[in-house]
């Protein structure tokens, strides 16, 4: 798959309903990252909000969240920079 991301492993299908249900559970984490990212930036979102989120992550992927939102973050700050 084109662009994969760094916590995939490399050769998954195309079609996410046939990946395993940890990489898939790693998928929706990111894509929540995402989404708090750009709502905090937007002000749609507080830091109570994002610290309640990781809060209600399970324990088994908290860290993995964490590290998609710092990546987030970062696209974020460095976004139009060349």
């Amino acid at each position: 798959m084109a662009g994969q991301s760094d916590y995939l492993p490399p050769g998954l299908p195309f079609n996410r309903g046939a990946w395993p249900q940890e990489y898939r559970d790693l998928e929706n984490l990111d894509l929540r990252a995402s989404g708090l990212i750009k709502n905090l930036y937007a002000r749609k979102a507080t830091r109570k909000a994002v610290e309640e989120a990781i809060e209600a992550v399970p324990e088994l992927y908290r860290e993995h969240f964490r590290a998609r939102l710092n990546y987030w973050r970062e696209h974020c700050e460095n976004r139009g920079r060349s």
